[in-house]
């Protein structure tokens, strides 16, 4: 009788563990760092003026194709597969330096609409 209950017990609890653990793999975003509804994020104005200010890993806005992302909380989890190569473009027009690496057009593109703060002004 007793193997039967733990075979029972078994049974029960191994799907809602794995479910459990299904739910909190490792992601590059949380939900407070993602931005997938595209709202801003911000209420100072999106000027280069103000772009210009946010120039270090820990706050980090980059104008890209004319739209200004806060990277920094990407850019201060030091996941970037360039390494710190991305710190370059913080707090300016960062276009031609994304640009100029090919695979900024797979998984970065996709990733960009969550840090996105809106058009520059």
């Amino acid at each position: 009788m007793k193997k039967n209950m733990k075979k029972i017990n078994l049974f029960l609890i191994l799907p809602l563990l794995l479910f459990f653990l299904a739910g909190c793999g490792n992601k590059n975003l949380t939900n407070s760092q993602n931005n997938t509804n595209n709202t801003p994020k911000t209420n100072a104005p999106l000027t280069m003026a103000e772009l210009a200010k946010h120039n270090s890993a820990t706050d980090c806005w980059q104008l890209i194709n004319g739209q200004i992302y806060d990277l920094s909380s990407y850019t201060s989890s030091k996941n970037h597969p360039g390494g710190d190569t991305i710190l370059q473009g913080c707090g300016q027009d960062a276009t031609a330096m994304y640009k100029a690496i090919g695979k900024h057009n797979g998984k970065a593109q996709a990733m960009l609409p969550n840090y996105l703060l809106g058009t520059v002004q």
